[in-house]
């Protein structure tokens, strides 16, 4: 068994994973009137995600362990969000994908962290997770280890609330929806994580009326990592590792591919601006066109680039399922 419990943080980009993050990873003294609050994962705004690479930090926790308080060594792994404009589908898969081989001894909790409503944006990153990046149908118990974390809920510590919000959403809201927290056994903890480092002046009461707020919060969240004492690491992990290095691997060799088709590209293109002012302008054109073509269909022949179309396909077809429902 790992040295360290590891714990995953996923989502989309802009519903507070850093900000859960660095809430889990600062000591409680941080959260007092003076303390330092770092931020050791780097945040973004809306779309616009600060994490482009895979972030982690290790921590040791104080939580109680059959009735007394133990020292628990943590990994918190900090992902892309699943929908940052400023990557591509492919390169957020492959930056979770790799996350993912951090964990191979194991994966005490994925925190599933979502906003205010569940969209149909949450529904497609959470069914990526489970259909993609782990095959449900090999690995049957994956959500078993999945809790969803309901950020920017005001109510937070009152239980009824919480409750309330849960049933509220199996009730009314699509089957999708219901079928993604069922699917869970209905884990999801309410959290609120207001803002703590803000600047301006005369702001000194509203951040430590914030540092009690994350205060609590941080208590919930680690409260409920306490209960989640055994890793997921079924028969199947080393299929799934097998599964992300096949991917990375073809992913570094697309890479290659690519850059060599780029620079014959560019080749091209300085070929046709030369042949713009020569009298052979027609004739250098219908060669420079059938450059072109030859180009167009390596690029489609591309066998690695074929494969990682196949793994976005398959994220499309998740997506029509979920808009049919």
């Amino acid at each position: 068994m790992s040295e360290y419990r590891n714990v995953l943080l996923i989502g989309r980009t802009g519903q507070g994973k850093s900000s859960l993050a660095n809430l889990i990873v600062n000591d409680e003294k941080n959260f007092e009137e003076g303390g330092k609050f770092d931020e050791v994962f780097e945040k973004g705004n809306g779309t616009l995600s600060q994490t482009k690479k895979t972030q982690s930090k290790k921590i040791t926790l104080k939580i109680e362990v059959g009735g007394e308080i133990k020292d628990v060594k943590y990994q918190i792994i900090d992902t892309v969000g699943f929908d940052d404009t400023t990557l591509s589908k492919r390169e957020v898969l492959i930056e979770v994908a790799k996350a993912c081989k951090k964990v191979k001894e194991g994966i005490n909790q994925i925190l599933f962290v979502c906003g205010e409503k569940l969209t149909p944006q949450e529904i497609d990153a959470y069914n990526i997770l489970r259909r993609v990046l782990f095959d449900e149908k090999l690995d049957k118990d994956i959500t078993k280890y999945i809790t969803i974390i309901r950020t920017k809920f005001d109510n937070f510590d009152d239980e009824d609330s919480c409750k309330c919000d849960i049933q509220s959403l199996i009730e009314n809201e699509s089957s999708a929806i219901v079928e993604m927290i069922q699917s869970c056994d209905e884990r999801v903890v309410h959290i609120n994580n207001p803002p703590i480092n803000v600047k301006g002046k005369e702001v000194q009461d509203l951040i430590n009326i914030n540092k009690k707020i994350c205060k609590s919060a941080r208590k919930k969240v680690i409260d409920h990592l306490a209960t989640c004492e055994d890793a997921y690491k079924p028969g199947s992990l080393d299929e799934i590792n097998e599964r992300i290095g096949c991917l990375l691997n073809e992913n570094k060799e697309l890479q290659k591919q690519l850059e060599e088709l780029q620079k014959e590209y560019n080749i091209l293109r300085e070929q046709l601006n030369k042949s713009r002012d020569t009298e052979e302008r027609p004739k250098e054109m219908s060669f420079s066109q059938d450059i072109f073509n030859e180009f167009e269909r390596r690029m489609e022949e591309n066998e690695l680039k074929k494969k990682m179309d196949e793994m976005m396909k398959k994220i499309d077809e998740i997506k029509k399922i979920n808009k049919r429902k």
